[in-house]
């Protein structure tokens, strides 16, 4: 199994541009695993400031208008291990999850290693697994599977992930994730998730637009969203 710290691990190069060259995927994605890139992203920003600095979204503000805003960061995608540090218990992951259901999912989450980490770093492992099996509960009302795909499955990948981090929660801790779809239309489907902690605390909120394209010819039950 790769170790999650190696997958938070940057190198700075020039100025503020950050690099790395461990992104995982899982096997049947030709694309880095998104949730890993928002752990990164929270990351760089984390070594800009001193350690007592805690995120309160993973979103950028909104631009006024007539405004510019680069972005220095740039991540550079290089292997992918199959292997992905989590603890995950979720019933739709087997039979289940081939039959039509509601649009909604309930797991727990947490770190395998219980090794004690910083603030900073637990929320960068909160962020990672922020995008675990989230697109997927888009397609659940039509019985589909996402490991393996099925052939008329040709496309489910995230357009935007937004989070708000509400308190702070230690991943070596069971993490319960309530994931459900608002809303499907014209190929596109708005994920909303909620995570919290063991104690019961609502620590994070999180928003994802999803694309899915799926073979028109495929014979798919009729939705109940």
């Amino acid at each position: 199994m790769q170790h999650i710290d190696d997958l938070l691990v940057l190198e700075q190069t020039e100025g503020m541009a950050f690099v790395s060259d461990n992104l995982w995927g899982t096997p049947v994605t030709p694309s880095a695993f998104g949730g890993q890139l928002v752990a990164l992203s929270l990351a760089a920003a984390f070594k800009t400031v001193p350690e007592n600095y805690l995120a309160r979204k993973g979103m950028p503000d909104v631009a006024l208008p007539g405004s510019t805003s680069d972005c220095p960061f740039v991540l550079d995608p290089q292997g992918y291990p199959k292997a992905f540090p989590a603890m995950i218990w979720v019933t739709e992951l087997d039979r289940d999850h081939a039959t039509p259901a509601p649009p909604r999912q309930q797991m727990w989450l947490e770190c395998p290693d219980k090794q004690q980490r910083s603030e900073q770093a637990k929320q960068c492992i909160v962020a990672m697994y922020s995008d675990v099996h989230f697109t997927r509960v888009i397609v659940r009302p039509y019985g589909i599977r996402i490991a393996p795909p099925p052939r008329h499955l040709r496309k489910i990948v995230s357009i935007d992930h937004h989070m708000w981090f509400h308190q702070e929660a230690d991943p070596n801790n069971p993490i319960l994730v309530d994931t459900w779809c608002s809303q499907l239309s014209s190929g596109r489907g708005v994920v909303q998730s909620e995570m919290f902690a063991h104690d019961r605390r609502l620590v994070a909120t999180i928003m994802q637009e999803g694309r899915v394209e799926i073979d028109p010819s495929a014979q798919l039950p009729s939705p109940k969203l």
